[in-house]
């Protein structure tokens, strides 16, 4: 005799059977802004930054850096508020306290190192050793928090990096360097990037960066070399200028001299920014979607080598406006072409992490950025 199914189960089979099967989506059906091309936009102004900077930076100082949680916040949220893509602005949404606490915590382990550190000196080498160490947990956990308080319209970023891959990638990368000389550094470089990229999403969509360490060590040195070859072929004209004992042989060879020096001292630095920069966007996707960056690696230079310039004559006072600058033209250089649909995009289930890493990152002038 055969087993007889229970009657709600028969009833769900019948009921779905009876269900129409829904349509293969057509490529007809797809939204016609998939496959384009957008670029981001930035709407801030220098003069109106300059009014959040200036006072924020005398509250700072009047509060003794009290005031430094709500100096922080105002200004991520200028930037991320005037940042759009695809007809959507970019938000922060850490809270001030929450970082303020971070702060008074990564404050007292600063203060307890200072003072140990003036009674005696192995102390504060022990801290610079303890900070040191903990910079792979530094890094990982001031980009979770970070990410979690960072938004693309209603979507939350998210990063689930480990630390122990973080731990890992930090001690190779000393073993690379130390043993290389320096002259693989840029493989550091690549791991910083691929770790913080490799494991960041925006809802649901994941960002991966497809290039190598090759490619950074392209963009590195590259200049390096350039710079030294020149360097070396100025240098042999000084020396048949010195030889010569022509006096306008000599002077010329000596302003091309310094005029080459003064450009390694300039622009090298910023140049290699600016190919970090452009190798780095150029080989990161959001999902299916591809970005691209239209930057010009030496107008780049010149914005960030000038920029130095400007905020040196101005005692610091066009800050703003040399920060304003330089963000635009990363902004603006940026696009996406779009192979995922921004409508349906939605959160990943995450906790919120506290600010203390992201705070003593800031206390101890860690640059922990993209």
């Amino acid at each position: 005799m055969q087993q007889q199914l229970p009657t709600s189960i028969v009833l769900e089979k019948v009921e779905m059977e009876a269900q129409p099967i829904p349509p293969k989506m057509q490529i007809d059906d797809l939204p016609d802004y998939l496959g384009k091309v957008f670029h981001f936009k930035f709407h801030g102004q220098a003069m109106e930054y300059f009014g959040i900077w200036i006072v924020n930076i005398v509250l700072t100082i009047a509060t003794l850096s009290l005031y430094a949680p709500w100096a922080k916040v105002r200004r991520l949220r200028y930037f991320y508020n005037n940042t759009e893509f695809f007809d959507r602005f970019f938000d922060f949404t850490g809270l001030p306290t929450r970082i303020l606490m971070g702060r008074l915590i990564a404050l007292s382990i600063w203060g307890f190192f200072a003072v140990a550190g003036y009674l005696e000196m192995s102390v504060a080498a022990f801290g610079g050793v303890v900070i040191y160490l903990a910079l792979p947990w530094l890094l990982r956990a001031t980009l979770r928090f970070r990410s979690r308080n960072s938004k693309f319209g209603n979507s939350r970023f998210y990063f689930d990096g480990k630390t122990s891959e973080a731990y890992k990638l930090f001690f190779l990368g000393l073993v690379i360097t130390f043993f290389s000389w320096g002259i693989f550094f840029p493989v550091v470089i690549w791991f910083y990037k691929r770790y913080v990229i490799d494991h960041l999403y925006v809802g649901q969509l994941k960002f991966k960066l497809n290039n190598s360490w090759t490619d950074y060590m392209t963009a590195t040195l590259m200049p390096i070399v350039i710079y030294i070859a020149i360097i070396f072929v100025c240098s042999m004209f000084l020396v048949i200028g010195i030889a010569s004992q022509t006096r306008m042989l000599l002077t010329s060879s000596g302003y091309l001299f310094g005029a080459a020096l003064l450009f390694g001292i300039v622009f090298i630095i910023p140049l290699i920014h600016a190919r970090i920069f452009i190798t780095t966007w150029n080989s990161t996707t959001l999902g299916y979607s591809q970005f691209k960056t239209d930057c010009d690696q030496w107008r780049y230079a010149w914005i960030v080598a000038s920029n130095w310039f400007v905020k040196i004559l101005s005692v610091g006072l066009m800050t703003a406006w040399a920060e304003i600058r330089l963000y635009r033209y990363q902004v603006e250089s940026l696009s996406i072409r779009l192979l995922d649909d921004p409508n349906k995009m939605r959160n990943i289930r995450q906790s919120d992490p506290n600010a203390i890493a992201e705070e003593i990152s800031d206390i101890f002038d860690l640059d922990i950025s993209l």
